[in-house]
């Protein structure tokens, strides 16, 4: 048995005939006829019903085809591999911040090897330490409270995971012409409790848990407080922009939002700042696209001060 002959069948149950799998394949009828027949033969298996139409798949045929996929699925995958074996590959994933994609981009700009491949996405804590967590991706940025770092730190050891802070951020409220709170330069965290606020929805280790803790937990006690959430950035940016909603939020992501007009208020008397670094495996030593990543951003004087 060998790739081409489970590559003709699966084409042929796909195309309904071996006449379009012979054209889709650039071959003839009677080859691809002529390979899917040596298939069944080594199989002992009718894999396929022949009729004037075309040809169906058989009960057995249903049961080699799931198979057959898999195997072509892995051997594309052998053979990228082989392709990419002269490419470095920096794989990313981190929680929404328009500044590191920013850096990541001058970083590619200042490399002196441009044969990178870049994977690059964006999710929450939790979904990043799992991608860390099963080698889907080789370094994830985050941004942890002080209150929950403990936590989140027991959580990251148990699974073989590290954290290294790259510098602590400030909170600041997010909002737009129309919010009443536009022109101030800097905001007392006691004027947020008569706010109207639109969120992200969030894991354990987010903002807004981090918020929900401050002084006490008084922060969201007003009385007038009211605070929706949305998974949708586009939603969260339009409500800011055209009502009197705000979001709070780090200064990391403020230039995402002021490319539309919007404002980031510094929240003055809020005492503990977000920690912002990355995680990686504990046990395996950074590639040297990610370690020369991470040494750009320790070097860089504008990670340094507002990410």
């Amino acid at each position: 048995m060998d790739v081409k002959q489970l590559q003709y069948f699966v084409v042929s149950v796909d195309m309904g005939s071996f006449h379009s799998a012979a054209e889709s394949l650039i071959t003839t009828q009677p080859n691809v006829s002529k390979i899917v027949k040596s298939l069944e033969a080594e199989l002992n298996m009718t894999l396929l019903n022949r009729n004037r139409n075309g040809v169906t798949i058989t009960p057995e045929g249903e049961k080699i085809y799931d198979y057959a996929i898999e195997v072509l699925k892995n051997m594309k995958k052998i053979n990228n591999l082989k392709e990419e074996q002269d490419i470095d590959k920096l794989s990313i994933c981190s929680v929404p911040s328009n500044k590191l994609s920013t850096f990541l981009s001058e970083f590619y700009n200042s490399s002196l090897n441009k044969n990178i491949k870049i994977e690059f996405c964006e999710s929450n804590v939790e979904d990043i330490m799992k991608k860390i967590h099963r080698r889907e991706a080789e370094l994830g940025f985050v941004y942890i409270s002080k209150r929950n770092m403990s936590a989140f730190k027991k959580k990251i050891r148990c699974k073989g995971i590290q954290y290294f802070e790259l510098r602590k951020t400030p909170l600041c409220l997010f909002v737009g012409e129309k919010n009443s709170l536009y022109k101030n330069k800097e905001i007392d965290e006691k004027v947020v409790h008569d706010t109207k606020l639109i969120q992200h929805y969030e894991d354990q280790y987010s903002i807004f848990n981090h918020l929900g803790h401050l002084k006490e937990d008084t922060f969201y006690m007003g009385a007038n407080t009211s605070i929706s959430y949305t998974n949708s950035d586009h939603f969260l940016i339009q409500l800011i922009k055209n009502t009197d909603f705000c979001s709070i939020g780090t200064t990391f992501i403020k230039e995402k939002y002021e490319e539309h007009g919007i404002k980031a208020i510094p929240i003055v008397s809020c005492e503990q700042k977000i920690s912002f670094g990355y995680i990686k495996r504990t046990r395996d030593e950074l590639s040297n696209i990610g370690r020369e990543f991470i040494e750009y951003l320790e070097n860089n004087n504008n990670v340094k001060g507002d990410i």
